[in-house]
């Protein structure tokens, strides 16, 4: 619980209804994990040399449930995810390290674009 002033307390809650907590003064909230008995799957591939002129999709058409995408921790600069026309002024900007996670059932509608030529990115998916 974190104490706003006059006595009163609010306790911050994760998307699913669980308490955060504090450990060695941070913040933990429990992140969203797939429920691993929905998929019967896992796979995982990347993207060297992601442009920074022209968006590209994470790979070609391949079923899934679940993506889970991470800008290698090695860029410099940002990735861009998004739809198929992604620019930097309407993607989920991932700095390197950054991951982004969404539920979607085509890895082939996921597009991402840098801006820095040549970044790379990593992803999980689940089926």
């Amino acid at each position: 619980m974190a104490n706003v002033g006059n006595g009163v307390s609010r306790v911050i809650m994760d998307a699913d209804g669980e308490q955060a907590t504090v450990t060695s003064n941070r913040l933990d909230v429990n992140a969203h994990v797939p429920d691993a008995s929905r998929h019967s799957t896992i796979g995982h591939g990347k993207n060297d040399a992601v442009s920074s002129s022209l968006a590209e999709a994470l790979t070609t058409s391949t079923a899934c449930k679940h993506v889970d995408i991470m800008a290698a921790i090695a860029n410099t600069g940002i990735i861009y995810v998004g739809g198929s026309s992604v620019a930097a002024d309407t993607g989920i900007a991932l700095y390197p390290g950054d991951v982004y996670s969404v539920e979607i059932d085509d890895l082939a509608d996921v597009y991402v674009l840098a801006s820095v030529n040549n970044e790379d990115v990593q992803w999980v998916y689940y089926n």
